[in-house]
């Protein structure tokens, strides 16, 4: 027996198994699955009662890997200590609950099987035991069997897994608010793979997308999703060892809500809400004055209306990036008092609800972390959530939660917003370093982080390279290098990505024959793609967003960008739009220089793509067309001035820009179709209107 605690990929035995488990040891043989597979289980220190819709759950997840291998499945109730001659060639899997073991630990021991009336193996089949302290680690041990099954071909490698989570509780926080909202059999196939790799804990963050009693002012429009589809989610959830917790926007980021003509006046600034909707405005302007009894009231409300739907004992309050608190309608209360003492007394307001349900609040960190005195003021039970999304992370941020002694969870994030393709290699430092800061600092639990900044561009099935990450490091941080897990990725997650929901978008034909030494591995091709950015959506949006409607600079918008490229960008007030968007062009003209590299690499990954993955090939054009797009507009004249001594020059200008734009609506036509596997229209509109005012730019010649 050899013992492995981080898989080589050349010896055939060891198998690509995410998260990796903390102890393997296989053993020098290789057993069939056999003519059946029969399932059974222990239940002699558990009431079956208890465990039978877990029981069902676990058999049909089971049962749908040995459908993909072709081999029939039964379950029994007899407790095999003894086989009959015609069941030797069957593989007999128990499922085991030994109460004496830890609830979330487990073990997995495949051996062959033995004829016990003449006390010899047998190596027609395979004998498979899951032992457990409890339905939680019950479910992890199916978990590792199904994905070896996965990669069985029918045979599998005689071994032991001896296996427990290094984080009590392993989430994902999913955006479903600021563009997107999933459809329901899209969730529940997003859950499926939470389930698959471990996770526990699963958030949908919601600003507006719900559809409330008293906001239909603010839905409107989104297809938000319905107390129905949280119940029937809930359940579904439920029955996969998943905690369904809600997660709302309760004091800031309520920008939908503030803008409508029934609850303006309940926030900071509410002379703004008229203004025209902007990507960053959304991001900016949405907080509730935590000094009016009206709002916190309005809040109590969605509270009690929302966590009436859950199960989970938890829910997450939000509470971040309060910008405008102390600044408006509040100015003066917050000067009396303080801005901390305004907030954290909002925060106890929102959390008075929740304790006389019996629920625990969660709240997002950043505020009270900016404010060291908000800590001792919030109360005791509050969970913190602290959130860090940079490759390198500030550590003495989880210290300083760590040293009050607080519940708290570190939350890394997925890096995919405002991108065509997530950013693989950043998300993965940053969730090694912030599980191994949590874990070294006595965190809780870990949570995923999944947003939809500027619209959503990103696709969620595109974050699920970035789940696997998050898996294996909140189960045992730092036990896999990235280019490793890349490849487990490849063998065992993205298979799956062809057949979650479509991915039937057409795709034209590529002439181009690729002569590059791109690596085959479809992982190390994303990670590629992710690279070749030379003009980004959120940089795209921001150049567009500089305009006031007017003509002139957007000076909210201009502060925000200044903010975001520190040291980079310098823009005058009270100057005209075109000139501002020339110095944020100028300001990143080497790397939007770079586009015609970006776009060389682009067509290698593209060929680099297998099997049915067209909504990947519409995300990587995505991205061409917009490095593409970057370097036209730098080329532009930023007025109407034109340079009639060429005119042959400029007409040959202008076709490329014609061309581009109609290159660019007919992408929207195929994006649109992969908006559309995954979720429901909602707020596709705001997409369009980007690409469509960028061609009508293109033609225009000049901005």
């Amino acid at each position: 027996m050899s013992t492995q605690h981080n898989h080589g990929r050349d010896d055939a035995q060891q198998l690509a198994l995410i998260p990796q488990p903390t102890q393997v040891t296989y053993a020098d043989e290789i057993v069939p699955l056999g003519s059946q597979v029969i399932i059974t289980w222990t239940t002699s220190t558990t009431p079956f009662t208890a465990i039978a819709d877990t029981l069902v759950t676990l058999i049909e997840q089971i049962q749908s890997e040995c459908d993909a291998l072709g081999i029939p499945v039964r379950s029994s109730t007899r407790q095999y200590t003894v086989f009959e001659q015609a069941e030797l060639d069957s593989t007999v899997i128990v499922l085991d609950i030994d109460q004496s073991r830890a609830s979330n630990a487990y073990t997995l021991e495949i051996t062959p099987a033995t004829d016990q009336q003449e006390h010899v193996r047998v190596a027609t089949a395979a004998r498979v035991h899951v032992k457990s302290g409890g339905l939680e680690g019950l479910r992890y041990g199916v978990q590792t069997l199904r994905q070896i099954l996965h990669q069985s071909n029918g045979r599998v490698p005689c071994m032991l897994v001896d296996d427990k989570p290094a984080f009590a509780l392993r989430g994902y926080s999913l955006d479903v608010t600021r563009g997107r909202v999933p459809t329901l059999a899209f969730l529940m196939w997003f859950a499926d793979q939470l389930a698959y790799y471990k996770y526990n804990q699963l958030q949908l963050y919601v600003e507006h997308t719900f559809a409330f009693d008293e906001l239909a002012e603010a839905w409107r429009g989104s297809d938000p999703l319905t107390a129905d589809d949280i119940v029937q989610f809930d359940e579904y959830c439920a029955r996969l060892g998943i905690e369904l917790v809600p997660s709302l926007a309760t004091f800031g980021h309520m920008y939908m809500n503030l803008r409508s003509r029934s609850h303006r006046e309940l926030g900071e600034f509410p002379e703004q809400a008229d203004r025209p909707f902007g990507f960053i405005e959304r991001m900016e302007h949405h907080t509730l004055n935590a000094a009016d009894p009206q709002a916190l009231a309005f809040a109590q409300r969605l509270i009690g209306e929302y966590a009436s739907l859950y199960r989970s004992r938890l829910f997450n309050i939000g509470g971040d990036e309060t910008f405008d608190l102390g600044r408006g309608q509040s100015a003066t209360v917050g000067a009396m008092s303080g801005k901390s003492a305004l907030y954290a007394r909002f925060v106890a307001g929102l959390c008075d609800p929740l304790e006389g349900m019996g629920r625990r609040p969660m709240l997002w960190a950043d505020i009270a972390l900016e404010s060291p005195d908000v800590l001792d003021l919030l109360p005791d039970d509050v969970i913190m959530l602290n959130w860090m999304y940079e490759p390198e992370i500030d550590e003495e941020r989880i210290v300083r939660i760590a040293r009050t002694g607080r519940t708290q969870i570190v939350c890394p994030a997925v890096r995919a917003w405002s991108r065509f393709l997530p950013d693989y290699e950043g998300a993965w430092l940053n969730i090694l370093h912030m599980a191994q800061a949590g874990l070294h600092y006595g965190a809780y639990g870990l949570l995923v982080t999944d947003w939809g900044d500027y619209g959503a561009i990103n696709d969620p099935r595109m974050s699920v390279p970035a789940m696997c990450y998050g898996a294996q490091q909140a189960w045992s941080p730092g036990s896999v290098e990235f280019e490793d897990m890349n490849c487990r990725v490849s063998t065992l997650a993205l298979p799956t990505l062809s057949a979650a929901h479509g991915s039937s978008t057409g795709s034209e034909s590529r002439e181009h024959v690729c002569s590059c030494t791109l690596s085959t591995d479809l992982m190390s091709v994303l990670c590629e793609a992710s690279q070749c950015v030379s003009f980004p959506w959120d940089l795209a949006v921001q150049w567009l967003e500089l305009d006031a409607g007017n003509g002139m600079i957007n000076d909210d918008v201009a502060d925000y960008v200044e903010r975001s490229h520190a040291g980079t960008v310098s823009l005058e007030r009270g100057v005209g739009c075109a000139l501002a968007r020339r110095r944020l062009l100028e300001a990143h003209a080497e790397k939007i220089k770079s586009w015609q590299d970006a776009n060389r690499r682009l067509q290698c990954c593209e060929c680099g793509l297998t099997g049915d993955l067209a909504f990947i090939r519409v995300l990587i054009d995505g991205q061409r067309l917009f490095n593409q797009l970057g370097v036209m507009l730098l080329a532009m004249p930023s007025d109407n001035g034109i340079d009639h001594d060429n005119p042959m020059k400029i007409a040959a200008l202008q076709a490329e820009r014609d061309q581009l734009a109609a290159q660019l609506e007919s992408w929207l036509t195929a994006y649109r179709t992969t908006w559309l596997e995954v979720g429901r229209y909602a707020e596709f509109d705001r997409i369009r209107h980007v690409i469509w005012s960028f061609s009508d730019i293109l033609r225009a010649g000049s901005y």
